[in-house]
């Protein structure tokens, strides 16, 4: 099992490393059976609860604003029928995946922080270690299966919000009816348009989960740290996810 002690402070190469030697220990976990009953349901109505409104506002937003910028130009140079496939096309692969991981991040990922960094510096993780409870299998590995489930709903959700949106704005701004922005959408997504996205959605969901959760337990100190630990962590999801999307975009599509 790996040492939570032999982190180095401050360097983000080492948390990453330590990132991917918990995620390795919370699969075992997962398909062991080995989970937290109590603290995966917790997580599960947490997560769910917190992230869908901002997922579906974030979504819709975004979603308008594509449309605002794509629609009326596609109409004045008659490619009315292409703008469902343009914004569902976007939506589906960039917009609803990233929000998905920056809500995960902003809802959750910074609770999970804050709590990790405030039981690391009032040394309940050193109790939990001396009555031989793993810290991965109560903080970590019920956060990260709480997430592999919803993410696919989430996605499913976002991705049906967004498109209802673009098509509601597309009516108000070009007159476009409802079925031939539906007809446009359907002549190109298909099964494949909803599994890679969820394949980016559920990469981005764990990264974060997985340094939020590494940060958390890299922290010593008192309530200072604990404030600077959360927004560095959250700094550093952000930023990787955006990372992330510019590296999985070319190659999945």
């Amino acid at each position: 099992m790996f040492a939570f002690q032999d982190i180095k402070k401050n360097s983000f190469l080492s948390v990453l490393g330590a990132a991917v030697l918990y995620l390795k220990e919370a699969l075992a976990d997962i398909f062991t059976g080995r989970i937290q009953k109590e603290q995966f349901i917790s997580r599960l109505v947490f997560i769910g609860y917190e992230c869908l409104p901002m997922i579906i506002l974030l979504t819709s937003l975004a979603t308008m604003i594509l449309t605002v910028n794509t629609a009326l130009e596609l109409n004045s140079r008659g490619g009315r029928d292409l703008i469902g496939s343009l914004v569902s096309l976007a939506a589906m692969r960039e917009i609803v995946p990233i929000f998905i991981g920056f809500a995960i991040a902003a809802r959750c990922g910074t609770a999970l922080t804050a709590e990790v960094s405030t039981m690391k510096v009032t040394e309940q993780i050193d109790a939990l270690r001396v009555l031989k409870v793993r810290p991965v299998y109560f903080l970590l590995s019920p956060s990260l299966l709480a997430v592999l489930i919803l993410v696919p709903f989430l996605l499913a959700i976002a991705s049906v919000i967004s498109t209802l949106s673009g098509m509601i704005l597309s009516k108000y701004l070009v007159n476009l009816e409802f079925a031939r922005f539906l007809e446009s959408v359907w002549s190109v997504v298909s099964l494949q348009e909803y599994f890679l996205p969820l394949l980016k959605a559920e990469i981005f969901s764990l990264y974060a989960l997985l340094i939020n959760v590494s940060m958390g337990l890299d922290c010593s100190g008192g309530a200072r740290e604990v404030g600077m630990t959360t927004t560095r962590a959250t700094a550093l999801v952000i930023v990787g996810i955006v990372i992330l999307n510019g590296f999985l975009t070319p190659l999945l599509f």
